[in-house]
């Protein structure tokens, strides 16, 4: 391939990303059609299968990228120097919570169809990056509950775990297309997640003592 040829390819290919991600966005991923995707980026219904195979294929070249971002962010919260088990936590959620607010509407597209979070391997390279996100947040909590889930069983820990994510995607979905500037709600906003956050994994702390 010539490299004007490559360079047009991959022109091509970003704007095809490009008009999906927002059609995916607008009408929700389910509800696009390839052909319309392909009619948006300025190519035909069927030269778009000459760069992705699928929807899927697609969806996967969108998400993979930017999930790839925020996981790096949450392991730096991970492996740093922060000492504070707890601090470590609530790092790790409010760098979920900014990235689905910054991505505005876009943030239900790239977890979309995710499979269950115990679901050991599965097929797809995006659905393995969402479950490792989610590993990552129960390793932290695990750390904020200072290993006191030794005897409960690995069950138990997931399921609060899970507790956790649903108060946090709870936060998201209120501010998800708000009017207000995102960093003025995240700004007056996350004081009180924090909180919340510290007041939920007190009273994991408590019912395991019980």
């Amino acid at each position: 391939m010539t490299t004007t040829r490559k360079k047009q390819t991959e022109e091509m290919k970003a704007a095809v990303r490009s008009a999906a991600a927002a059609l995916f966005a607008e009408r929700g991923y389910q509800s696009v059609t390839m052909r319309e995707i392909a009619k948006a980026a300025g190519c035909s219904h069927t030269a778009i299968y000459i760069y992705y195979k699928n929807k899927e294929d697609l969806l996967q070249q969108i998400a993979i990228p930017s999930l790839l971002e925020l996981e790096q962010r949450m392991l730096d919260k991970l492996e740093g120097r922060e000492a504070d088990p707890m601090n470590v936590l609530t790092g790790i959620c409010k760098e979920y919570v900014t990235f689905c607010l910054t991505n505005g509407s876009f943030y239900t597209v790239l977890f979309a169809g995710s499979v269950r979070v115990d679901e050991e391997d599965p097929e797809l390279a995006v659905n393995r990056i969402r479950n490792q996100l989610f590993g990552h947040l129960d390793r932290a909590l695990h750390l904020a509950l200072a290993d006191r889930t030794q005897d409960n069983g690995p069950e138990a820990m997931i399921n609060r775990t899970r507790a956790l994510f649903f108060m946090v995607q709870g936060y998201v979905s209120t501010y998800t297309d708000h009017v207000e500037p995102i960093e003025a709600i995240m700004e007056r906003t996350l004081p009180y997640l924090d909180q919340g956050i510290r007041t939920l994994v007190e009273g994991m702390i408590a019912q395991i003592h019980n």
